[in-house]
């Protein structure tokens, strides 16, 4: 029986967990929508579902709270100045292209600013889990978590 169990493990340490649902989250406020398994979407739809009911507070508490989910403390991250350092216009263009630099504190203020206002309307319910079909390599259960427009 499943009496009190509370998360899905995912199959990881609680370290890894935390790292890999916190970089979901970041990719969900950044992007809009996040293709991943279904476990982990399900899982994810908690942790931005808070982010965005924080975001509509607009309290210094809350981005505070978002800020621990939003910014990673990580040392081996490079900053994207050192990334940038000494490249040529044309790599610098394409380091661009392939990431996004939106990140920290300008994520937090992305979520504040532009996203949770779009549901200060909604008592709830800001995301749409939308199963994909199967993996092909393992087939895995697919699903696609998206802001609801």
């Amino acid at each position: 029986m499943r009496h009190k169990v509370d998360r899905r493990k995912l199959g990881l340490p609680s370290d890894q967990r935390r790292a890999l649902l916190n970089n979901l989250a970041r990719q969900m406020v950044r992007v809009g929508y996040v293709q991943t398994t279904h476990g982990r979407a399900k899982e994810l739809q908690r942790i931005v579902e808070k982010l965005v009911t924080q975001g509509k507070k607009d309290t210094i508490p809350a981005r505070r709270e978002a800020r621990k989910i939003l910014v990673g403390h990580s040392a081996s991250s490079p900053r994207p100045e050192n990334v940038l350092a000494g490249k040529t216009d044309a790599e610098k263009l394409q380091i661009l292209k392939e990431r996004s630099l939106l990140n920290g504190e300008d994520l937090v203020r992305h979520l504040f600013d532009n996203v949770a206002p779009r549901f200060k309307d909604r008592p709830g319910g800001y995301t749409r889990l939308t199963k994909t079909g199967q993996r092909r390599g393992d087939a895995a259960p697919m699903a696609v978590l998206e802001f609801v427009d």
